[in-house]
């Protein structure tokens, strides 16, 4: 289950990269300037309905995200936090509100600096949060409601060494290195967006294991949250065939997504037709239908 909210939350995270954010230059290597301030960062699991479940994380740029996750579905709330040694802050619009104090209890980790560093131990505790904890999805797709949970703290002091490391550089992952398979000959992916949406179809198909994965996702900002939504099947080669060489694809992905397509390479403009729909938590169905989007099919290199 971690291992498949890792790889549906960097799907979201390279959707939201490719449209919603500004593209930042690689950075360049520089000294790393310490921190002026204490960095605390928070945790922890939370119990829901509807057969998801939820967990919830803040960044050292104090950013909450709050994820819920089903068998094939999975739902990515990012906004800004207020996170002290003291608890936790949180709101997610209209949609609902994490105000909680941190009680530690046991010191996982205490970490002394480093020769020739001054500064305080960073240390991650573990412990409860008590306080208010509401939150219901759109349209009640899930409710998260609880007095306490239990979860970790990471406290990270600024230290001060007379030789920092360099940043590494920056890059932003795209969904196609995401998604793309590794098999040579027998692989295959089609992209399929639209400009008018941030939104995102994506089809898989591995041959050589046999398997072909089918992805559908949505990312929007509202109420100074960014959503990102996301839904995934799995199904056999026969859901995806494709034919390299004449530049054509069919696809017939199993529920919950609905519909057919195919695709067809031709001089000019591509052809795509499509009736799928990718029902998504909380929202309208994404729509992969044609209407204005733009499809791809991507090629694995043939020769060994």
């Amino acid at each position: 289950m971690l291992g498949r909210m890792a790889r549906l939350s960097a799907f979201l995270a390279a959707v939201a990269a490719a449209y919603l954010l500004t593209a930042l230059p690689a950075a360049q290597a520089a000294p790393l300037i310490p921190e002026a301030k204490t960095v605390a960062r928070v945790e922890f699991d939370l119990a829901t309905s509807n057969g998801f479940k939820a967990h919830l994380e803040t960044s050292e740029k104090k950013v909450a995200t709050l994820t819920l996750l089903s068998k094939t579905q999975v739902v990515n709330y990012r906004t800004k936090a207020t996170v002290t040694e003291g608890g936790l802050k949180v709101r997610f619009g209209r949609l609902g509100l994490i105000d909680v104090a941190f009680t530690p209890t046991t010191i996982l980790n205490s970490t002394e600096p480093g020769e020739g560093c001054t500064g305080k131990p960073r240390t991650l505790r573990e412990g409860t949060f008590a306080g208010t904890i509401e939150f219901r999805g759109e349209r009640g797709y899930a409710q998260i409601e609880a007095p306490q949970v239990e979860g970790s703290m990471s406290v990270i002091p600024p230290w001060e060494c007379p030789e920092a490391e360099s940043l590494a550089p920056f890059s932003n992952a795209s969904p196609l290195t995401v998604l793309r398979p590794r098999a040579r000959g027998k692989a295959a992916s089609l992209y399929v967006r639209a400009p008018h949406c941030s939104c995102l179809f994506v089809a898989t198909v591995n041959g050589h294991r046999g398997r072909s994965s089918f992805y559908g996702a949505r990312v929007e900002r509202r109420e100074g949250m960014e959503i990102g939504r996301v839904t995934s099947v799995e199904g056999g080669p026969g859901a995806f065939v494709f034919d390299h060489a004449a530049g054509t694809a069919t696809l017939r992905p199993p529920r919950p997504l609905r519909g057919r397509a195919t695709f067809e390479e031709r001089p000019g403009r591509d052809l795509w037709r499509s009736t799928i729909t990718v029902p998504l938590p909380g929202a309208d169905p994404l729509r992969a239908d044609g209407s204005g989007f733009q499809a791809t099919l991507l090629r694995e290199d043939l020769s060994d």
